[in-house]
């Protein structure tokens, strides 16, 4: 695996704790694993999904346990979340880790960090917690235990800075390696879809509950914009781990349906709508006009109202810092609504074009390419 961590003599291969508890920080950490990997021997435990298996860490707790959705979801996973503490802390007694990589995952990792600073293990954040929209206290009380934080977006180094915090812009993973997994012409072969036909693509979210949320609704977009555009050909890509199961026979007529295809989907696609999270800054990157849209229940709505500080939720519009995606949450967010906004632009070419043109700013803004390269150079330098 090469010389030892950052061009220094070692005795023994470091040892690193990662914690990732969502899909996406599977896939980030694995990144930074793998770079890490060429610099010197690395040994890592993890809470890990598939990536993290692949790049070769020993599993504590499957990162699929601790996948949640919204407040009321943590609630229900309680026991569950607090079994996975346990066995990383006593993972943490018996393999007396040099550093933690802890990687998004907030209202876990914002109450495991403190305790692995306690235990004497440095604690390596990245990807951090969205502090600026919800507790902007928190950036402070993180001083105290984050020994270095490597943020995603660019206004984020300034605002952990400000609080203390060691922070280090290291530009966004998406841009290291997000491509379609096929070009348009094979992608259109596959779907069986000819070169003519407009593609709109439906993204409910990867997780079930986002999936029963949101795609029904999606699917009667489909159907409306089916009726009014005879060329359109609405795609609804699918998590890995989920299934169409329970949903209306007669809201597919006309849908393809995808796995593994998503960002085929979010390239080629004349206009997509996304649940809001990752995805949608996914597709913005790839620069397919897109709808924002989010719904979730009373309880977790009621929550979100009184902590989070922002005027937009999707990141794109963050990133952006002004609206470059329309946003359809909870009420606002009905298929008629959401059918005549994505109608509207299929109607217009220079409306399509005016918003693929918006989006170039969220991409200008995020920087180029290198953040995992740059994650596990930090990284290195922590576990020295």
């Amino acid at each position: 695996m090469g010389g030892a961590l950052n061009g220094t003599p070692a005795t023994r291969a470091r040892r690193l704790l990662v914690v990732a508890g969502e899909p996406s920080g599977d896939a980030h950490a694995a990144r930074v694993v793998r770079r890490l990997q060429a610099l010197g021997p690395v040994e890592v435990h993890a809470v890990a999904g598939p990536e993290l298996r692949a790049a070769g860490a020993t599993m504590i707790v499957p990162q699929e346990e601790l996948a949640v959705i919204g407040f009321s979801g943590v609630i229900a996973k309680l026991p569950v979340i607090l079994r996975a503490r346990r066995a990383i802390l006593d993972d943490v007694a018996r393999f007396q880790p040099d550093a933690a990589l802890l990687v998004d995952y907030p209202g876990f990792n914002l109450r495991l960090g403190p305790e692995l600073k306690r235990l004497g293990v440095k604690v390596f954040y990245y990807i951090a917690p969205q502090v600026w929209a919800w507790h902007a206290e928190r950036a402070a009380q993180m001083a105290a235990w984050v020994d270095r934080l490597a943020v995603v977006f660019p206004f984020e180094e300034r605002i952990f800075r400000d609080a203390g915090v060691a922070a280090h812009f290291v530009g966004h993973p998406l841009l290291d390696d997000l491509a379609p997994e096929l070009d348009e012409a094979t992608f259109r072969a596959e779907l069986g879809v000819p070169a003519e036909a407009r593609l709109v693509g439906l993204l409910p979210g990867s997780r079930a509950g986002e999936m029963r949320a949101h795609a029904r609704t999606l699917l009667e977009v489909g159907q409306r914009l089916r009726a009014r555009f005879p060329d359109v050909v609405p795609v609804l890509a699918l998590a890995r781990n989920l299934t169409t199961e329970g949903l209306p026979a007669h809201l597919f007529e006309g849908v393809k349906v995808v796995k593994g295809r998503t960002h085929s989907v979010q390239a080629h696609a004349a206009c997509c709508a996304v649940a809001s999270g990752t995805a949608t800054l996914e597709t913005a990157l790839l620069g397919s006009p897109l709808a924002i849209v989010y719904r979730v229940g009373w309880i977790n709505h009621a929550i979100a109202r009184r902590v989070v500080k922002l005027s937009h939720i999707g990141l794109p519009n963050i990133v952006a810092g002004r609206e470059v995606a329309p946003e359809f949450i909870q009420g606002e967010f009905r298929a008629d609504a959401l059918a005549d906004t994505l109608g509207g632009w299929l109607a217009d070419p220079a409306a399509l074009a005016q918003r693929r043109e918006a989006l170039r700013e969220v991409r200008t803004r995020l920087g180029g390419g290198g953040a995992s390269e740059r994650t596990a150079q930090l990284l290195a330098e922590v576990l020295a």
